[in-house]
């Protein structure tokens, strides 16, 4: 019979093994959107329902500076405390009147006090300024920690959960579809997903007015 200490050490060994079969398995999804004449979109958030909960959940930051939000979308798990400082030197007062999150921030520049937010209801929340009525943002607060954003080629990729999952879902201020329309069945590794409709107009603006 193998001594306690000799039993310990292929416990160590199987238990390595284990891991790094685990971590052979895992891989990461990608995922291309297209618009519906064939062109990237970037910023799109892309997120998974995973067969089996998780909860992975960080704090987030969503800045003003240039009097602009940064960034401009910014997807969070639901439970997530959302920091908002002001590297303006400018005040600014933040709000929104979106049912998944109703508040208002006042942020002087250069504040040492922490204006922190919790996010705990999955939706589109949109940020406005109240001082500056052409900064615009939002914050998607999702029921899962598999999610992602799109890059100028159109491109994200996120980590398959241990469990898999069955769909991808889209989200964009642009896409003009229905949110049951943008969940599409996963069923390949590399997935292009191409919108049926024309962009909606972007409603961004800068601070000279354009």
């Amino acid at each position: 019979m193998p001594s306690p200490l000799r039993r310990c050490y292929y416990g160590l060994q199987y238990a390595v093994l284990a891991a790094c079969c685990n971590n052979a398995q895992a891989k990461d999804l990608s995922f291309r959107v297209l618009t519906v004449d064939n062109k990237p979109l970037s910023e799109a958030v892309v997120w998974l329902t995973p067969n089996i909960a998780d909860n992975n959940k960080h704090n987030a930051v969503m800045d003003q500076l240039h009097k602009t939000f940064v960034p401009y979308i910014l997807p969070v798990q639901v439970g997530t405390i959302v920091d908002f400082p002001n590297s303006d030197s400018i005040n600014h007062h933040v709000y929104s009147f979106s049912p998944a999150k109703r508040f208002e921030l006042k942020l002087s520049p250069s504040s040492q006090t922490n204006h922190t937010m919790l996010f705990d209801k999955a939706g589109i929340v949109t940020l406005g300024c109240n001082i500056h009525d052409w900064m615009l943002a939002y914050v998607v607060v999702l029921e899962t920690p598999y999610f992602s954003q799109t890059d100028t080629k159109g491109f994200a990729r996120i980590k398959e959960p241990e469990g898999g999952a069955k769909q991808v879902h889209l989200w964009h201020p642009q896409i003009n579809d229905k949110p049951e329309n943008l969940a599409f069945p996963i069923n390949n590794n590399e997935m292009t997903l191409t919108l049926k409709k024309p962009l909606k107009p972007d409603l961004r603006r800068s601070a000279h007015g354009y």
